[in-house]
């Protein structure tokens, strides 16, 4: 009677068994490493944990989602992956970027990410939305991806999840990507402390709590689980607006991303009149508004002094709670994009359970680059070569 009523109870607990442990690789916008302390969402602390994490994920520049969701998912900086910023500008293809536009043109793109290197080592991969996911690379996107809409609930997001979990051993990815908007949007229109993004993180928090459950459940915890986000966020002041379009001059382009300026120039007689009027504009009184840099004199840590299609010949950057002047400018509450090396309210999470990894580990903050190394041994695949991320830090994290 006691071994039926075992067998019963493990049947009931665990229905699926798996060949290969998956990785489930989940991204929270704009979730800032503060928030774990200043909001307390108790999914999260418990994951923490039961898991290793980090004191913080360092974001690359600029601290914009697209440069580094594509920098956590390729292990390289943006000059190597080729998504330099949200807005920018591309020689050969002669167009600005527009999120998302690797799906119509490959160009934009430079990089494998992993959902990509893990098919060509014989897996399966599943994206719910992930920056450039939609991208071919090389013919083949992942074997199960849906186009990105802003507005799909986070819940069917997460259910989406578990059935692909569900799917037999033959058709059954190993490694999915999630990616959720929800505590951006809020952080960005009403900023920090305001009820909306209180209550953004806390229905998150509450979904993530049912999504971990259903894992332990039917699954027995066997799926590593790993947390990021891209990105922290900073106040904006409304009185902070950069007016700028007066110092370009014929024959230089200004691609605007808010908290940068990109300027393009074939010229270099052009692009200098412009940038002296960039300086030459800075009062005494707006010493504090921007500063001038040009190529190849871009700050080490930036990772831009290379000659490519999209760095740009110069970059006016913004310091925090100014932002650059555009047409219809709404100014909202908070943003990112500023340098997340000089400024640590950019800071942004990593958080690591399952099978892989230690139980209640903290780890020095490290950048985000080094993720997919992690990602690619707990994946247990051949580590990847010619990124620059590096697996020392992955050695110390995966099991």
């Amino acid at each position: 009677m006691y071994l039926k009523i075992s067998l019963l109870v493990c049947c009931l607990t665990s229905s699926v068994s798996f060949a290969k442990t998956p990785l489930v690789l989940l991204s929270i916008d704009g979730f800032a490493q503060r928030y774990i302390s200043q909001y307390q969402p108790q999914t999260l602390i418990k994951l923490i944990e039961q898991g290793t994490s980090a004191k913080a994920l360092l974001p690359v520049y600029p601290s914009k989602t697209f440069p580094n969701h594509l920098s956590i998912i390729t292990g390289r900086y943006p000059i190597n992956h080729g998504i330099v910023h949200n807005n920018f500008y591309h020689r050969k293809i002669d167009k600005a970027y527009n999120l998302g536009d690797g799906k119509n043109d490959t160009r934009w793109l430079s990089a494998d990410p992993l959902w990509h290197i893990n098919e060509m080592q014989g897996n399966k991969s599943a994206v719910y939305f992930w920056p450039e996911s939609e991208t071919p690379i090389n013919n083949k996107t992942a074997s199960y991806y849906y186009p990105y809409k802003h507005f799909t609930p986070n819940e069917q997001r997460l259910d989406q999840i578990l059935n692909w979990l569900r799917l037999p051993e033959s058709e059954r990815p190993n490694f999915i990507t999630g990616y959720f908007a929800s505590v951006d949007d809020a952080g960005h229109e009403f900023g920090e402390n305001s009820p909306q993004l209180i209550n953004a993180i806390d229905e998150l928090d509450h979904l993530l709590s049912s999504f971990v459950k259903q894992i332990e459940q039917e699954f027995n915890g066997q799926v590593n689980l790993v947390i990021v986000s891209d990105h922290g966020m900073t106040k904006i002041d409304k009185h902070h607006i950069i007016d700028w379009q007066h110092n370009i001059v014929d024959g230089v382009k200004a691609i605007n991303g808010s908290t940068q300026l990109y300027l393009y120039s074939d010229n270099d007689d052009q692009l200098q009149r412009s940038i002296n009027l960039f300086k030459s504009n800075h009062s005494d009184t707006e010493q504090t508004q921007y500063r001038v840099y040009q190529y190849p004199n871009f700050p080490t840590h930036w990772q831009l002094n290379r000659e490519t299609d999209s760095v740009p010949n110069a970059i006016i950057e913004a310091s925090p709670s100014y932002i650059f002047n555009k047409e219809d400018l709404r100014v909202k509450a908070e943003t990112h994009g500023y340098d997340a090396k000089l400024y640590r309210d950019l800071d942004a999470i990593f958080i690591a359970t399952g099978p892989a990894f230690s139980k209640n580990k903290k780890i020095e903050p490290f950048e985000n680059i080094h993720v997919l190394p992690i990602l690619s041994r707990a994946l247990g695949l051949i580590d990847v070569k010619n990124i620059d991320g590096n697996y020392d830090i992955a050695s110390k994290i995966v099991k």
